[in-house]
């Protein structure tokens, strides 16, 4: 495998590549089960896409990505911006905004980019970070916009990019004081927004998707009649069920056909019925291999910004895959949320790919020794 890997002059951790080559096989045979040869052919054409701009990507020295991430960020407010006035209604949100004949969601840059943007914010200013004031502005803020555009169409996108950010300050050093103050305030706009919703009606006017989350929660956290469960995880857990610990075998999924977004959403149930507890195992510890490799990645190279946007970009990649799989099992509420590197999807394969892409550019220039300042 190594040999392979130096006769195409695929630099960085060679492990990561692995996984990658690992996770999009599996992709391809669990999505040909779930959605049918016409996806499939599609899926692989994104997912080439996305390995492609892999590969050119962990190409560029990492340092030009401080630049790049900063340009990334503004043009992805534009976006998210144009999102809520001209986006695409699909499923009853408006996520998607179509530019010459492209539709993709700005949410996917926006994961991207904000992380990039905190990195270079942080290792810029690391030095003026010790009064609340310079955090809120130089750190804080930019997150706070990303998440306020997000979360009128997608709560649960917003929460992750939210959760990411918070973990990039811990890794950062920021002060614990203020990062608990953070949370402190978001937990209780949760709370009012929820309130708002359940009990008037000024929440649903002011944020139209917030009845659907409401519903979300009160049918995990309350007691329901089976009838008034949610139905994509009743029957994800029919296929978790019929799977066992073996799996029934590749492409003899019998729910499927019966499991909305069985191919996105809930791809983890398939692969749990047709691979068993076994192969959700192995899936599992596909994505904690990454997480690790970042880890040691971050702590060999010497640059604060390469080190925060390896571990930011990985925890981003294996935490979304952790509540994709906690949905599936009925451990977390339906968020939408899809899995990295397995489940069909479009621009989301690609930025996800790209994301990798530049932790190998960190873990490229780490093993050639061009360690880098911020």
């Amino acid at each position: 495998m190594h040999h392979i890997f130096e006769n195409i002059k695929l630099r960085g951790d060679k492990t990561i590549w692995i996984i990658v080559f690992l996770l999009s096989l599996f992709s391809v045979m669990v999505v040909y089960s779930a959605a049918g040869w016409v996806d499939l052919t599609q899926h692989i054409f994104k997912l080439s896409l996305g390995l492609i701009c892999m590969y050119i990507v962990h190409l560029i020295p990492f340092k030009y990505f401080s630049k790049l991430g900063q340009l990334g960020y503004f043009t992805s407010l534009v976006l998210l911006i144009l999102v809520l006035l001209i986006g695409v209604t699909i499923n009853g949100a408006s996520r998607w905004i179509e530019l010459a004949g492209l539709r993709f969601q700005p949410s996917d840059v926006a994961k991207l980019t904000v992380i990039l943007f905190m990195a270079r914010q942080i290792s810029i200013n690391r030095e003026n970070l010790d009064r609340f004031k310079e955090f809120a502005w130089y750190i804080l803020f930019p997150l706070l916009i990303v998440c306020v555009l997000i979360l009128p169409n997608n709560f649960s996108t917003s929460a992750l990019v939210f959760i990411n950010g918070i973990v990039l300050m811990f890794i950062g050093r920021v002060k614990i004081a203020f990062i608990t103050k953070v949370l402190a305030l978001s937990f209780l706009v949760s709370g009012v927004i929820y309130a708002a919703t359940k009990y008037t009606s000024f929440g649903e006017r002011v944020i139209p998707r917030s009845e659907t989350w409401v519903s979300r929660i009160d049918s995990y956290f309350v007691e329901v009649d089976e009838v008034d469960k949610d139905y994509q995880q009743m029957q994800a857990l029919v296929a978790i069920q019929n799977g066992g610990i073996k799996g029934v075998g590749p492409g003899k999924s019998t729910q499927r056909s019966i499991l909305p977004y069985s191919e996105s959403d809930f791809i983890y149930a398939i692969i749990l019925e047709e691979y068993g507890l076994l192969g959700g195992v192995v899936a599992i510890l596909l994505y904690l291999i990454l997480l690790f490799r970042a880890v040691r990645i971050s702590l060999k190279v010497n640059s604060i910004f390469g080190s925060l946007i390896v571990v930011g970009l990985i925890f981003s990649l294996v935490f979304q895959a952790l509540i994709n799989m906690l949905v599936s099992v009925e451990i977390f509420p339906v968020t939408g949320q899809t899995l990295p590197l397995i489940s069909m999807g479009g621009t989301s394969i690609v930025f996800t790919c790209i994301s990798i892409g530049i932790v190998l550019s960190v873990s490229r220039n780490s093993l050639m020794g061009e360690y880098e300042k911020s």
